[in-house]
């Protein structure tokens, strides 16, 4: 079902031509899934239909970027201030002279490689099997485990023989408990030394859902107590002492009483933004909320239990010092417990980093996902949620595509800061005449599409029309300028065989927007 509304002559929206030729030269592009453009000279030439994700500046950039065929992937950083965009582009020749470049999109990975190795001492994903599937560039140039020897290798054999069984029982319990972390002490070795064997504390989360880890996320940080609960405890205590600054992780060195035996100069350094003396007052300083975890971490210790480690704060004021903590015990020569360590990682700078990561991430997919001008949906946002709309059996679903009268008259005669300025108070009134819950979405030029879910046909799609036709009622009034431009719709309702192809919604609805046109130029 489709219907059209009246109004006057339509503007055409230019912008960049993109190639849907199959034949000629520029046609590879179109056989091309990827984002492809036609670069000669440095200067794009065509673009697919993939490429208009990437805004023209950008699209510019990487077309100045390629110098030639390239035999690797080239990374391309977009825009000029952060956030950036990544892209990776690859170039060969095209059959016209110039190049054709593939271009992948690799924001999110650079930003977790950026961040997440920035704030913890390793970092990789791996499959539900611990086969490696990525490891941040950071974390591979300073532990050791080349790339392109790491990924895709069997994670099990770098553990010690003695390790593995409890390794595989931990990650099928991180597999059954999705988002929580647990934890244990492994001995590991590299590449490049396999007869050394180095205590690390290993951390697993499973975030097979997670479309940028999609698998087992691994962190582990070197052990700072080098094997303590296999060590004489005489050995231990001087290992702590003479732990170095540098390290990630502090230490407090406490007897089987929980007294303060000894602490290393990071923990002090962790923990004073909260007192100089923090480090000997660390149980006052601890939230209350977080005194009954790491009290029952240390009751647990005292029996010769690893409880998992927990995220704490300690507060002096308006301070706070995020730190993740464990308690590791360790015993003395006859096998029995004599003591413990509570570790500490300084967790601050890497909440920090987390929240503006979010922040980013956010403004990363409002960016992606609204019109710059008008701040409503693009066309990606509402293909998601028009394939969603269309695949839902129980829900009756419609489109609007409304396009503006007289536009063409504005933005030609008056220049295009008026014609933007009309557009945008375009937009805010389509967005105040349509329910809360329709999507309302710039479609390109002066034409708009609003998906209404769930609607009633034909009274309550008829009342949605009604209001943004008297929307349009008023004249617009800019820089003290007055201009009568009106609004034309067509509708369309969901039919089945729609989820196959979702635009076929919006044509049809297109095509009736431009009959009433048609109708009202002829009505006179």
């Amino acid at each position: 079902m489709h219907r059209g509304w009246g109004g006057g002559y339509a503007a055409c929206a230019m912008g960049l031509a993109v190639d849907d030729g199959a034949d000629g030269a520029d046609g590879v592009l179109r056989w091309i899934p990827a984002p492809a453009l036609h670069v000669r000279d440095g200067a794009v030439v065509a673009a697919n239909g993939a490429a208009e994700r990437f805004a023209p500046a950008e699209r510019d950039r990487i077309a100045a970027t390629i110098d030639g065929v390239t035999t690797e992937p080239l990374l391309v950083r977009l825009g000029d201030r952060p956030p950036h965009r990544f892209a990776e582009v690859e170039a060969g020749p095209h059959p016209d002279g110039g190049l054709v470049v593939v271009i992948g999109d690799v924001t999110e990975r650079e930003r977790l490689d950026a961040v997440i190795a920035e704030f913890a001492t390793g970092v990789y994903i791996t499959d539900a099997s611990l086969e490696a599937t990525w490891i941040p560039r950071r974390t591979s140039e300073s532990v050791g485990l080349p790339r392109d020897r790491f990924v895709g290798h069997d994670v099990y054999d770098l553990v010690h023989p003695g390790d593995r069984a409890v390794t595989r029982k931990v990650v099928a319990h991180a597999r059954e408990m999705p988002g929580v972390r647990t934890s244990l002490p492994m001995r590991v070795r590299q590449f490049d030394q396999p007869d050394v064997w180095w205590p690390i504390v290993a951390h697993l989360i499973w975030r097979g859902d997670d479309p940028a880890i999609g698998g087992l996320l691994v962190r582990f940080d070197i052990d700072v107590t080098g094997g303590a609960h296999e060590r004489r405890a005489e050995e231990t205590a001087q290992a702590l002492v003479t732990l170095g600054p540098t390290s990630a992780t502090g230490a407090l060195h406490l007897g089987l009483d929980g007294r303060l035996l000894q602490r290393s100069t990071r923990v002090r350094e962790i923990l004073r933004p909260v007192g100089e003396d923090a480090d000997q007052r660390w149980l006052d300083l601890l939230r209350p909320e977080d005194r009954a975890k790491v009290t029952e971490r240390v009751e647990a210790a005292r029996t010769g239990a690893l409880l998992p480690p927990v995220e704490v704060a300690f507060v002096e004021g308006d301070t706070a010092v995020w730190t993740r903590l464990d308690v590791m015990p360790y015993r003395g020569t006859e096998g029995r417990v004599a003591g413990m360590f509570v570790n500490v990682l300084d967790l601050t700078s890497d909440r920090e980093a987390r929240e503006e990561l979010a922040l980013a991430r956010e403004e990363l997919w409002h960016l992606a996902n609204h019109d710059a001008l008008t701040g409503l949906a693009n066309r990606y946002q509402l293909a998601d949620r028009l394939a969603a709309a269309v695949d839902e059996p129980d829900g009756q679903s419609a489109v609007i595509v409304a396009d503006l009268d007289r536009f063409k008259d504005v933005n030609d005669g008056h220049g295009h800061r008026i014609g933007d300025e009309v557009l945008a108070e375009a937009a805010r009134r389509i967005a105040a005449a349509v329910r809360p819950e329709d999507l309302v979405c710039r479609f390109g030029g002066d034409e708009f599409v609003v998906l209404c879910e769930h609607i009633g046909v034909p009274e309550e799609l008829d009342a949605v029309c009604c209001q943004l036709v008297d929307r349009f009622a008023e004249p617009f009034e800019v820089d003290g300028l007055t201009f009568e431009v009106g609004v034309s719709l067509g509708t369309a309702v969901a039919e089945p065989g729609d989820e196959a192809d979702p635009e076929r919604l919006i044509l049809r609805a297109d095509r009736a927007m431009y009959a009433a046109k048609d109708a009202a130029r002829s009505a006179g």
